[in-house]
């Protein structure tokens, strides 16, 4: 394996035709062999999130904002008495993955909670293969791969459970619309969600056994990339703002202006607009604290870099991405600082790649679904602020946890409180 660091990192994004991220990811995270029933490559995926997720996110922000009120109410609730909860990831994991079972599948069958906890619970029970310490790799470049499919190979699956509730719950939506396009002709009206665009394709074919598992397991596929991505920005950001109180405050009055003049219903130009919150998510994200990720195989001959260096075909790449988002030269001398208003005045919104922002990856397959989550995480944040005072149980800013080069959130207690209006 080679560790490259901030002076040769960005050539591998800039490269694609010598270095490939899609098969370096499947040794570290096998997702096919968890999602035994789809064929479709990653970039269908990708596609799919960039204009079926992201790219819908105007037409879908009325329901993004519905179901986190409602997951918001339900999860955290009434707080006149101060609420500590440990191990937030957990409660923030569902109210996230709410909206996004909306989205995907649509109201009728995101009315039921088992589904929606299977969604949820999925990006959780999958996430803990994600942070397994690459240490293998040092002896023999399959080596990670064999022994994290070794329970695949003896019948375990932590997909098979939730894959059953997700079929059985979508299998009468998918019949009721069947007989809407039969009944409706030319008149039949598309669902905005992305069970209706699987419906749409030449392969959904509802006749065949196990065709409804195929698009399930594409469905999966979305689903624990977005929930994932987004309930670990949020409950970091949220860590973030919890330990500095004059932080909070700050939010809270922008926050505030937003609500008043939108009448408590933004759109999404004006989530978009909320730039000290931006500002604060991004800087968030740059702290995320992960030292060495997105995995790249060497697929050409050899490469040499502009520094002279040359690695050879087959070679394991990984990056020193934190090396890159502490970089002086890239964020000032305080770059090592957390400054929650940092990208105020930069026109850099969180969503925006560059050579220094890498937490998105970057290149041709830089995350297409970051619209999504980051917009996503401001909404969910936006709402906490206006109606709770946050802060850590210990009265401090809480550290993240590290599982070898990688970060897992704080499990220490959050204490949220009824925030008196105008107060």
């Amino acid at each position: 394996m080679t560790i490259l660091s901030r002076d040769t990192l960005t050539e591998v994004f800039r490269n694609p035709d010598n270095f490939d991220m899609i098969s370096a990811t499947k040794e570290t995270f096998p997702l096919d062999q968890l999602l035994p029933y789809s064929d479709d490559k990653p970039e269908f995926h990708a596609r799919t999130a960039r204009e079926q997720v992201s790219g819908k996110l105007d037409i879908n922000i009325g329901i993004v904002q519905k179901y986190l009120i409602k997951g918001i109410e339900n999860s955290i609730g009434d707080c006149n008495e101060p609420k500590v909860v440990y191990n937030a990831w957990n409660l923030i994991n569902y109210i996230i993955a709410l909206p996004i079972a909306n989205v995907l599948v649509g109201e009728e069958a995101a009315s039921h909670e088992d589904l929606v906890k299977a969604l949820g619970d999925l990006a959780f029970d999958l996430g803990p293969l994600l942070v397994i310490p690459p240490i293998l790799f040092f002896i023999h470049k399959k080596l990670h791969e064999f022994v994290l499919t070794i329970p695949f190979k003896f019948g375990w699956s932590p997909v098979s459970r939730h894959r059953d509730i997700v079929v059985n719950r979508l299998r009468p939506v998918v019949e009721k619309r069947l007989k809407e396009r039969k009944e409706l002709g030319d008149n039949y009206k598309p669902y905005n969600d992305l069970l209706d665009y699987y419906m749409s394709r030449p392969n959904f074919d509802n006749t065949k056994p196990n065709n409804l598992h195929f698009h399930v397991d594409n469905l999966f596929s979305i689903s624990f990339a977005a929930i994932n991505t987004t309930s670990r920005a949020a409950v970091d950001a949220l860590y973030d703002m919890a330990g500095r109180p004059e932080v909070l405050n700050e939010l809270y009055e922008e926050a505030l202006a937003f609500d008043k003049e939108c009448n408590g219903s933004v759109t999404l130009a004006d989530v978009q607009n909320m730039v000290k919150l931006d500002s604060l998510v991004k800087e968030s994200l740059r702290h995320a604290g992960n030292i060495i990720n997105l995995g790249h195989h060497m697929i050409s001959k050899s490469y040499t870099f502009s520094n002279g260096f040359t690695i050879p075909e087959g070679r394991k790449i990984s990056l020193y991405s934190d090396d890159m988002l502490k970089a002086k030269e890239n964020f000032g001398d305080d770059a090592e600082e957390f400054k929650p208003f940092r990208f105020v005045n930069a026109k850099s919104p969180a969503t925006k790649v560059d050579r220094s922002y890498i937490v998105f990856g970057g290149g041709r397959h830089a995350c297409p679904g970051r619209f999504f989550a980051i917009n996503e995480t401001k909404l969910f944040l936006h709402k906490v602020i206006l109606n709770y005072k946050i802060s850590t149980k210990s009265g401090k800013i809480e550290d993240k946890i590290f599982i070898g080069p990688l970060t897992s959130p704080s499990q220490s207690g959050l204490v949220f409180e009824n925030r008196v209006k105008n107060n």
